[in-house]
């Protein structure tokens, strides 16, 4: 019985992932684990962009793992192939079962693993401390009975049901007539005399202890009055004791247990785990079907997800439940972003082109292995952050690590760019929504918040919606989030310019004012020479905002 896995290490990228947001994940999972020997998954959130998904594909790279956050969940940490019990078996299987697993509880499900019911360890101890005694009656079938005595048929039918009184026959032949009735259930040693006198005086059942002989007389009288012999190798005291333990699971179960859903938060689930103080909690999928189980010892355990974050450092552009994980390290090329953390953590952040560049930088330094078609991702996440190196953010760094990724990876830097830039717009083409939102990010700048877009084809004016269109959805973007200003960059990538569009007149006014133009006949402003958002549009608006 193996617990689920959860010490993965996450490597995952930000939210609405651009090519290095996914490549750096990818590449980063690979050298961690060649490092550290620990087993970490490339992620990434939300969906894969046409540039993304065409250079995976191109490469031959199978995409990272889809997440929707970061959070612990039970199916996590759950045991997922624990034993289980049927409403046929008896009381000392379920214990003697929960015993040699070391488990508390254990889910009693049907054929097709539908829930039915929790039998607790708990449960069965009250019940034996209730009735230290013999019990004075018993209702339950022979085969459940002959099964916990590991006895042998020796007359009757094992399909009956014995209903009646239970008695030790530790009197003579005398008193028999006086303490055995119709139906009784007598537990009896080598006592040919009182065996035969219980059968005569009614009894459902004899029960021999110690593998006593039962002659060919009395044999004959039991099968002549229907009377079921069982012979055990038990003791009379083990045999009086087991009979209690012969019952079926059903009379001792919960049916209606406290159960959690696969996907609950672990935080939660553990929440209900100390509220009903149980041993564990059956944990089912959609369908009501068992998927495993949440023991109480989990609480004691590694109980937050360990993550590596690529390309981002943000909060807000980051995955949900990630201030709840340990954050091992950020690997980013971006300003810092008052991410708050658990626990000390590895930052490897500098002003480069690309994230991709940090990473291979690394695998040159360790002479780590790394794959052609992996060096393929990250020379495109290089390719696409730096534009093909246009964009100002590129350093010569961006450059080296991009010749030696092409070396690496087989490929035509040029080819590559162009393929990856023209696989950028979907086809058809997309609502005005897709323009405004697909690389969307909001900056504060004091007690302003600002919504910046960017758009990088070739071609632009050919590929965009009218300008009238887009600036309507602007103005939505700007009331829904309650901007001060909403913007969008959009760039042609191969004559290095761009053409900025704003929400409203105000915002169009201080947009001109920064970048010295006037607005065109359609107000867009055209800024010949301008690629990055993040160098060149952004800088200058929060200095005119502050």
């Amino acid at each position: 019985m193996t617990p689920s896995i959860i010490d993965e290490v996450l490597v995952v990228g930000h939210h609405d992932p651009d090519t290095d947001a996914v490549c750096s994940a990818l590449g980063y999972a690979a050298f961690h684990t060649w490092r550290t020997g620990e087993k970490a998954v490339a992620c990434h959130l939300d969906e894969l962009n046409r540039e993304t998904a065409w250079l995976l594909a191109h490469l031959g790279l199978q995409p990272p793992r889809t997440i929707e956050d970061v959070y612990l969940r039970v199916r996590d940490v759950m045991v997922n192939n624990a034993p289980t019990l049927h409403a046929d078996q008896t009381l000392r299987e379920g214990g003697l079962l929960m015993q040699r697993h070391g488990l508390g509880a254990l889910p009693v499900v049907d054929h097709g693993r539908r829930l039915m019911g929790m039998l607790a360890l708990e449960k069965l101890a009250d019940r034996y401390l209730a009735e230290l005694q013999l019990p004075r009656r018993v209702d339950l079938p022979l085969a459940l009975l002959r099964r916990t005595l590991e006895a042998d048929l020796i007359s009757g039918d094992d399909t009956v049901v014995v209903c009646g009184r239970v008695c030790i026959a530790t009197f003579s032949e005398a008193h028999v007539p006086k303490r055995v009735g119709l139906g009784d259930l007598v537990i009896v040693g080598d006592q040919p005399d009182v065996q035969r006198a219980a059968i005569h005086a009614g009894a459902g059942c004899l029960v021999t202890t110690d593998d006593a002989p039962v002659c060919n007389e009395v044999l004959a009288k039991a099968k002549s009055s229907n009377v079921v012999i069982l012979r055990t190798r038990k003791p009379t005291f083990a045999a009086a004791q087991l009979i209690q333990q012969s019952l079926p699971i059903t009379c001792a179960m919960d049916e209606k247990p406290p159960l959690v859903r696969e996907g609950d938060l672990l935080t939660d689930a553990f929440d209900q785990l100390r509220q009903y103080g149980m041993a564990a909690l059956p944990a089912v999928n959609k369908s009501g079907i068992l998927s495993g189980l949440l023991l109480r010892r989990h609480l004691a355990g590694q109980n937050r997800r360990r993550v590596i974050l690529t390309d981002h450092n943000h909060p807000d552009q980051a995955a949900a439940g990630v201030s709840e994980s340990e954050i091992l390290a950020s690997i980013d090329h971006h300003n810092l972003g008052g991410l708050r953390t658990l626990m000390p953590l590895r930052i490897m952040v500098d002003p480069l082109g690309c994230t991709c560049t940090l990473i291979a930088e690394l695998y040159q330094r360790h002479n780590a292995p790394l794959t052609q078609p992996l060096a393929g991702a990250m020379l495109g996440a290089i390719l696409s952050d730096t534009v093909e190196f246009r964009s100002p953010t590129t350093t010569a760094r961006d450059r080296k690590a991009a010749q030696w990724l092409a070396e690496k990876a087989g490929e035509d830097m040029e080819e590559l760019a162009h393929g990856m830039f023209h696989a950028r717009l979907p086809f058809p083409p997309p609502p005005p929504r897709w323009w405004v939102h697909h690389d969307w990010k909001i900056y504060r700048f004091g007690d302003k918040e600002i919504g910046i877009g960017q758009t990088e084809l070739t071609e632009i004016e050919k590929s965009m919606p009218k300008v009238e269109v887009l600036q309507d959805e602007l103005k939505k973007a700007a009331k829904e989030s309650g901007l001060f200003m909403a913007v969008i960059v959009l760039t042609d990538i191969l004559e290095e310019r761009s053409l900025l569009l704003v929400n409203d007149e105000k915002g169009l006014g201080l947009a001109a004012h920064v970048f010295g133009v006037s607005p065109n006949d359609s107000g867009l402003l055209e800024l010949p020479g301008i690629m990055s958002r993040k160098k060149q549009v952004v800088p200058p608006l929060a200095a005119a905002l502050k």
